[in-house]
């Protein structure tokens, strides 16, 4: 099986200043290619800290693929640390260095040596295009090791990964063409306890592995086999975590609801409080929301629970704000409000204060309202900080609104 290694340079990475997304993409692209990430480095913007741990992990065959430090700038290295572990001279493409050079005097820009430098790479290797930006990636063979950079800006990054890296991967045959694998989405269910169910179902099937991966409530778990059918044993996983079940590929959530609210032609509205808008950003980051999705309100105050949404002066008194009663009221207000045919709130205390004996720091409580249907409501205690109780909620909250919508579509 063949190995990658990934590696991510930038002070912005080392320091937690920027999330690495680009690691994340690349192992998920790879992975299901058949390709074993090994190891995933980050490294800081110094030159001789990255030629010690490059030099050390770069010392077996397999893919290498590097991301940032390609610019023009003192912080840029990676050239000459691939160069400098290598053992390699710098190799300049002077026809890309004259389209560097004609952009910047395009701009009005001087055209200095450190800018002529990014259209190098260590001798031996070619430069990669880069279909959305500026900086040209490399890529060289040696001794086994296919090492290829990379922007560091994510969607230069992206471009230049399926345009070059894995046609050339693909031309070297290291993709695996017996691997076999999906991706479960579940939700509703401890993941200890769907981990119990997993692999009592796995064990009879020889040769298919899982793993789960835990999201604010969701889990998502991929099953994967090299050499054997594993449609039985999906069939089997889905078959008795039907409850819990709720699609089969990388959708989220909130896109499997949306294909089930345009196929029963309903609409839907969106009433939230400790949430903030967090649940209808979600619900309309979905291209084609619109069909489906009639709007929001954030009703973070009593006064506008009660004047947008028409909730009772009696039910925010007796029952106060973070209540059944309350989210029920607002459900039906929002639906009522943009006739929508579901209304879907959130009112709670996300904390880390507000809590009460009664009603300790996540406490919400989720209710989903359908024209000429008894309103269904779910009391939840989420654990965590202020904003994963509001992730939490905004997911229980869709997983509300598939369960109603499948139940609807198997009727």
């Amino acid at each position: 099986m063949t190995r990658a290694f990934i590696i991510s340079i930038g002070d912005e990475l080392t320091k937690g200043e920027t999330i690495n997304t680009n690691a994340a993409y690349i192992s998920i692209e790879l992975v299901k290619r058949g390709i074993e990430v090994s190891s995933v480095l980050t490294l800081p913007d110094e030159y001789d800290t990255c030629v010690r741990y490059m030099g050390k992990i770069l010392q077996e065959r397999g893919i290498y693929i590097i991301t940032g430090g390609l610019g023009g700038t003192r912080d840029d290295i990676t050239r000459r640390v691939i160069c400098g572990v290598l053992k390699k001279n710098v190799y300049i493409d002077g026809e890309k260095a004259k389209e560097l050079k004609k952009w910047y005097l395009k701009r009005g820009r001087e055209f200095t040596e450190s800018d002529r430098l990014q259209a190098s790479c260590p001798e031996g290797g070619r430069l990669l295009e880069n279909g959305v930006g500026l900086a040209f990636g490399f890529f060289i063979v040696d001794e086994g090791r296919y090492i290829f950079a990379l922007p560091g800006v994510p969607k230069e990054m992206k471009n230049m990964f399926e345009n070059e890296v894995i046609p050339l991967l693909a031309k070297e045959n290291f993709f695996s063409s017996n691997l076999q694998s999906s991706t479960l989405l579940f939700a509703g269910i401890a993941e200890y306890t769907l981990d119990k169910h997993l692999s009592e179902i796995i064990l009879k099937y020889k040769g298919i592995h899982y793993g789960t991966r835990v999201s604010y409530g969701l889990i998502r778990v991929r099953v994967e086999s090299r050499n054997n059918e594993i449609e039985p044993c999906i069939r089997e996983i889905t078959s008795l975590l039907d409850s819990y079940f709720i699609n089969r590929d990388e959708r989220k959530i909130e896109q499997v609801a949306g294909d089930l609210l345009i196929k029963n032609h309903l609409t839907l509205s969106t009433a939230e409080s400790c949430t903030a808008g967090w649940l209808s950003k979600v619900i309309t980051d979905v291209p084609g929301s619109s069909e489906y999705f009639k709007g929001g309100v954030v009703a973070y105050s009593n006064e506008v629970k009660e004047k947008m949404l028409g909730v009772k002066e009696k039910t925010l008194k007796s029952y106060g704000a973070v209540s059944s009663r309350t989210a029920g009221e607002m459900a039906g207000g929002a639906r009522k409000l943009t006739g929508s045919d579901i209304g879907l709130s959130i009112t709670g205390i996300a904390g880390p204060s507000g809590g009460t004996v009664d009603k300790p720091a996540g406490t919400v409580f989720i209710c989903l309202s359908c024209k000429g249907q008894k309103p269904e409501t779910s009391r939840n205690l989420f654990a965590g900080d202020r904003d994963t109780v509001r992730l939490r909620s905004v997911n229980k909250a869709l997983f509300m609104l598939f369960k109603f919508l499948k139940g609807m579509d198997l009727k």
